[in-house]
């Protein structure tokens, strides 16, 4: 494959660091980690780069979430993102146009109240808007499913396949090796440490082995013995033809379950989920997903009526039962790191790689990453967060 940083043939017999999955968890951390000094790393993808979530998914960028371990470690994300073009010398195509969180019930509406004077009071920047200030701000919305919002004004949206390209080119210039087609089909062990993984190419040993593996995270954590309250999901997303603009901002429409923003060339792009978890690792993407979709959107946007389909596509992710992230290491498992459970990892990857390289270099945890750990989940520890837009129990009665 012809792109930055991924190397012709077989990968060597031993590195320093093992990433297994080269989406943007996986090659953000191996950029970190080179800058960092490591020198002797390695990126295994079964596929190409970014062909798993990290090229399938919303885009969207925020961090006006409802906790303070969502906010501690989005905010740090989305500062990065105003700065990542210029740090890997290359165009993200991250528009700052703002990020709005609409709400459309009198609870959701009081959830935003609250969670805005807690933003106020951590110096995170967002703005209270009544139902008029939402339809001054986007007059396309349907006035009948608005009861008022937050917005983000530093909040918006990059380009997937730009970052995951900036991130390839910027590896390749601290020396990270990136291996397409190979497939990880085991971890080599011994006494309690992961020593390296088995591949399709063969062994390679490594000092570390890092998981970013995505929607097969879950069977790389078993090959090292580790077993989570998660499972694998699918999420799915569409794009309409070129339309006038009508949408400045990323917007998440919590009563749609339901994210989307406009691009600069016309196209609405926006994914809405159902509310129960679709457990599948299956890629392909459905008709009843698609009508929900399309039913949601053009009940939020009436003018989205008659307009065309261009694409509509599925990727999958692991998640916990909170849906936050699941980053760190497990007791009595050494030489391994996990970075999974990512259901918000486009916007996310930014600053948690940066962190979690920090804590591999130094190895001293971060405070910021440490709610996150896989521990966590062991203890039932659950990270409550009231702002998002993915599902996380079955349908209502």
């Amino acid at each position: 494959m012809s792109a930055p940083g991924v190397r012709a043939g077989d990968p060597g017999a031993s590195y320093d660091v093992v990433v297994i999955g080269a989406g943007i968890q996986g090659l953000s951390t191996a950029y970190e980690l080179a800058k960092r000094g490591v020198r002797r790393i390695a990126v295994l993808d079964r596929a190409w780069p970014g062909g798993g979530a990290s090229g399938r998914n919303g885009e969207l960028i925020r961090s006006i979430f409802s906790s303070p371990e969502w906010v501690g470690l989005f905010d740090l994300s989305l500062r990065r993102w105003h700065d990542l073009s210029a740090e890997l010398d290359m165009n993200v195509l991250f528009s700052p146009s703002g990020y709005l969180v609409l709400a459309s019930t009198d609870e959701q509406w009081a959830n935003c109240e609250r969670d805005h004077a807690y933003h106020r009071s951590e110096g995170v920047d967002s703005d209270l808007l009544s139902h008029a200030d939402v339809l001054a701000l986007v007059p396309a919305l349907n006035p009948e499913i608005v009861r008022g919002g937050i917005v983000q004004p530093s909040g918006g949206f990059a380009h997937h396949d730009a970052v995951n390209w900036a991130y390839l080119k910027a590896g390749a210039r601290h020396g990270v090796e990136v291996y397409c087609d190979v497939t990880v089909t085991g971890l080599t062990t011994a006494a309690g440490r992961v020593t390296g993984v088995q591949t399709s190419r063969g062994p390679i040993a490594a000092g570390l082995v890092l998981n970013t593996a995505g929607g097969n995270a879950l069977d790389v954590n078993a090959w090292a013995g580790i077993t989570l309250p998660m499972v694998t999901s699918r999420l799915e997303m569409l794009v309409t033809e070129p339309l006038a603009p009508f949408l400045r901002q990323g917007l998440a429409a919590l009563a749609l379950l339901g994210y989307c923003h406009q691009t600069a060339r016309g196209e609405f792009v926006g994914g809405t989920e159902r509310h129960h978890v679709d457990e599948s690792r299956s890629q392909n993407s459905t008709w009843d997903l698609l009508a929900d979709m399309a039913t949601k959107w053009v009940s939020l946007f009436p003018l989205l009526s008659g307009a065309r389909l261009l694409r509509h596509w599925a990727g999958t992710v692991t998640q916990a039962a909170d849906l936050a992230p699941v980053i760190g290491s497990v007791p009595d498992v050494d030489g391994f790191v996990m970075s999974c459970g990512w259901v918000y990892g486009f916007m996310g990857a930014p600053g948690a790689s940066t962190l979690l390289a920090e804590e591999i270099v130094s190895g001293t945890p971060s405070p910021i990453l440490a709610p996150f750990s896989p521990r966590r989940l062991v203890e039932g520890r659950l990270i409550a967060e009231s702002s998002l837009v993915v599902p996380t129990g079955e349908d209502p009665a």
